[in-house]
């Protein structure tokens, strides 16, 4: 069936190359991007081109000039002859030709270049650069003055050059044929090309489910289809023999990998709606929300009606690494398939991931491990900031649906009452907004349930709000044991305050430098040996540069100015030489600290 669709393609070409004298002029084959045009015509000519070496294909795909046309054929002719000597050999023969007038004055394409060809492919004329009409006055060259065959690949459709490239192009172009995807004659080759085996057999089963999925996508894109077939076999990689053995879970991820994997390569989903577009929470507000305009990610639900969008065996995370970032992590993929209905062992979960998992565990199993999280929460046994949002989220949710008897607004008191008994207990994550291990959406693999509502808000950024606090308390004592450190290791005390490329710069963002005694801190430097005192001065510079000191440091603004007033105030006791130095070193490496008397009037 599939070869029926350009059945008229194959026979034309066969046609138009078996003609015995010039045809005088050339076939357009054109078709959308990645419909398999340049397959087309390759896998003709390779297997009916009675004389292969008489063929010469070039892409224009980024050339913009004529002379950069005729390098690619001279190239294409002399393909041991590269680099600096094809140029200068191709220069020579092409010199005092001017390009630009597409009359040669009687010299044929063939003089030219310095060689002839009897038939010549230029493929991705779309994606020329230059004035397309001038290329076409250029390839007509072959046609008019060689009386050579010659084929064009375009999306025709795409270009818009004027009146004056449809006239070239009605002058060059004797026919244009359509070319259609053609899926099982394009699968078969795809599937040649898979190096793993086990992903090549897998193809080979389940090519009917595929040839179901790219009919149902509607992309009539072939080259997306092999892309995605490459990713899956990567993909394959990663998985255990347990996993490659389980039919029904390889299935179920051959599914929505290809569909999601379809959309997003032609650009229908972004990263974003892998991340928050799926799971429980979106189905529940495209629910709420089914008469307005419906998501991309329901859009894509509606279309492909064998396919669960919103099948957990996938985290959220496994998807945008796959799909949108190129990152295959064996370890992430097996935890999330582990995590699965196919996979798990409910005895071992954590009981809020049993709970999460709802729609894929057994009634029975939920409602136990929904007593044990309540016996959990009612502990204070969730110490993990991303687990305590898990639950909160499930709880909103659970009130929602009426599993539990609280209401949302109670589960936000709940919630904020739980945060604050940590924070008494010294249980409480100590992290700062900009650490990036929280996401508030999402923890572990899993979206958090709820996260587009109010009530999760107040929730995520009291928990914030409570968790910088904790942190606040710590700076104390981690002040201390700086100075401590800048007296031993003065190098790793300057790394710990400092932006740099080493992960030691742990407090580069953190004020809490503020905590220490300005005059003790001074006396400190001052003890040190001239070249240590040096690493602290250069701190101050990196620490204190781009205008920290009005950012996320503006809590050390006081203290700083204070450090370098009792500095200058101090060098006035020493000795001429330490009076300058200090003084030359304050000038320079503390500059961007205001002075404490310019602060004031301002």
């Amino acid at each position: 069936m599939s070869e029926s669709k350009n059945q008229h393609l194959l026979d034309y070409l066969g046609y138009y190359l078996s003609l015995t004298h010039s045809p005088h002029y050339a076939v357009l084959i054109s078709g959308p991007w990645g419909v398999g045009k340049t397959y087309q015509v390759k896998r003709f000519l390779q297997h009916h081109l009675p004389t292969p070496e008489k063929l010469l294909y070039v892409s224009l795909y980024g050339l913009s000039t004529l002379d950069e046309i005729r390098d690619a054929l001279f190239q294409a002719a002399y393909p041991l002859l590269t680099g600096k000597p094809a140029k200068i050999i191709g220069s020579l023969l092409t010199a005092g030709l001017k390009y630009a007038k597409v009359d040669t004055g009687g010299i044929t394409a063939g003089d030219v270049i310095g060689f002839r060809a009897d038939v010549y492919v230029f493929d991705d004329l779309e994606r020329y650069e230059g004035n397309k009409s001038t290329a076409l006055g250029y390839i007509n060259q072959f046609v008019e003055h060689d009386g050579a065959k010659v084929i064009i690949i375009a999306n025709d459709k795409e270009i818009k050059a004027g009146e004056d490239y449809e006239r070239r192009k009605e002058k060059l172009i004797g026919k244009v044929l359509e070319v259609q995807s053609s899926f099982d004659e394009a699968f078969s080759a795809f599937v040649a090309l898979i190096d793993d085996k086990f992903a090549q057999e897998f193809f080979k089963k389940n090519a009917e489910e595929i040839s179901s999925l790219y009919e149902q996508s509607k992309k009539d894109n072939l080259r997306i289809l092999q892309q995605t077939m490459w990713d899956f076999e990567r993909f394959c990689k990663s998985l255990t023999d347990e996993h490659r053995g389980n039919l029904d879970a390889m299935l179920t991820l051959l599914r929505l990998f290809f569909v999601l994997s379809f959309e997003f390569k032609s650009n229908q989903i972004n990263a974003k709606d892998l991340e928050t577009g799926r799971g429980l929470s979106a189905m529940v507000q495209a629910h709420l929300e089914k008469d307005k305009e419906p998501s991309p990610i329901k859009r894509i639900a509606d279309r492909y009606l064998n396919v669960d969008i919103h099948d957990s065996i996938l985290s959220s995370s496994v998807l945008v690494n796959c799909l949108a970032r190129g990152i295959v992590d064996a370890n992430e993929i097996q935890a999330s398939l582990n995590a699965s209905s196919f996979f798990v062992n409910v005895a071992d979960e954590a009981p809020w991931r049993t709970v999460w998992h709802w729609t894929e565990r057994t009634e029975s199993e939920v409602m136990a491990a929904l007593g044990k999280v309540s016996e959990q929460f009612e502990q204070r046994a969730f110490t993990i900031e991303g687990e305590i949002l898990h639950v909160l989220g499930l709880q909103l949710f659970l009130s929602d649906v009426g599993v539990i008897k609280s209401s949302k607004q109670q589960v936000v008191d709940d919630g904020k009452r739980y945060i604050d008994d940590l924070y008494k207990t010294k249980k409480l994550e100590a992290t700062q907004r900009d650490d990036y291990s929280l996401r508030f959406d999402g923890y572990g693999g899993l979206g958090i349930q709820s996260a587009d509502t109010s009530e999760y808000r107040e929730l995520f950024d009291y928990l914030r709000e409570t968790s910088e606090k904790t942190l606040r308390d710590t700076y104390q004592e981690k002040a201390s044991e700086l100075v401590q450190l800048m007296r031993t290791d003065v190098q790793l005390f300057y790394r710990r305050l400092c932006l740099t490329n080493s992960d030691d710069n742990i407090y580069y963002s953190t004020p809490l430098l503020a905590s220490l005694d300005p005059e003790e801190f001074v006396r400190s430097v001052l003890d040190l040996a001239i070249s240590e005192q040096h690493i602290v001065f250069v701190m101050f510079k990196s620490r204190y540069d781009h205008g920290q000191l009005d950012r996320d440091l503006s809590g050390e603004r006081a203290w700083a100015e204070a450090v370098k007033r009792i500095l200058l105030d101090t060098c006035e006791s020493c000795g001429p030489i330490t009076r300058k130095r200090i003084k030359m070193r304050v000038d320079h490496y503390m500059k961007p600290i205001p002075d404490a008397a310019a602060a004031s009037a301002t």
